[in-house]
């Protein structure tokens, strides 16, 4: 038993070898990356080890199942990531909201849902462009340098994107707070 225990681990180690630079280079390809592209690389190579009956399978092709894995664990990645931006961005707008109504005053729980949508309604309303750097500036913390370089725009373009936004932002959000106060 234990020489067979030890055959397997050769040839996993053969396996490894051979194969972990592709594994890797995809992964790094598909998450731009290196580190992400290790740990998902590692990763393939964890769960493989745990099912040796499809890599000492000499007949099968392990491109195809390597490849598959790969892409399936990248897949979770971006997935997982795009749940945690979606809860950044749900808490940064609160945030948002916040800082607002600290400043007026004037909201409760009802007028906070109503703003929130006014808020949610403008942004949708902008240009994709505008709206994806007002989102990147106010609810990512990005600084207008880092959005400039992320988006390759001038600065002076983002400031003035976020500007206008602002601009969008202020006129609904006055309006909504004008038809509060008259329906008091």
């Amino acid at each position: 038993m234990e020489n067979n225990d030890r055959r397997i681990e050769i040839q996993f180690q053969s396996f490894f070898t051979a194969y972990f630079p592709t594994v890797k280079n995809f992964a790094r390809m598909l998450l731009k990356s290196e580190d992400d592209a290790e740990d998902v690389a590692q990763d393939v190579f964890c769960k493989l080890w745990t099912k040796p009956e499809l890599w000492l399978d000499n007949d099968r092709e392990p491109d195809s199942y390597l490849f598959t894995m790969t892409k399936n664990m990248v897949l979770n990645i971006f997935k997982h990531r795009q749940i945690e931006q979606d809860y950044q961005m749900e808490q940064a707008e609160k945030t948002f909201l916040y800082e607002l109504t600290e400043k007026e005053g004037i909201l409760n729980g009802v007028y906070y849902k109503e703003m929130l949508l006014i808020i949610r309604l403008t942004l949708e309303k902008m240009p994709k462009r505008r709206r994806e750097i007002f989102e990147l500036s106010r609810f990512s913390g990005l600084s207008h340098k880092e959005i400039a370089g992320k988006l390759d725009i001038s600065i002076r373009s983002v400031e003035h994107q976020v500007y206008l936004a602002l601009i969008e932002l202020k006129k609904a959000l006055l309006f909504f707070i004008i038809l509060a106060n008259i329906f008091k």
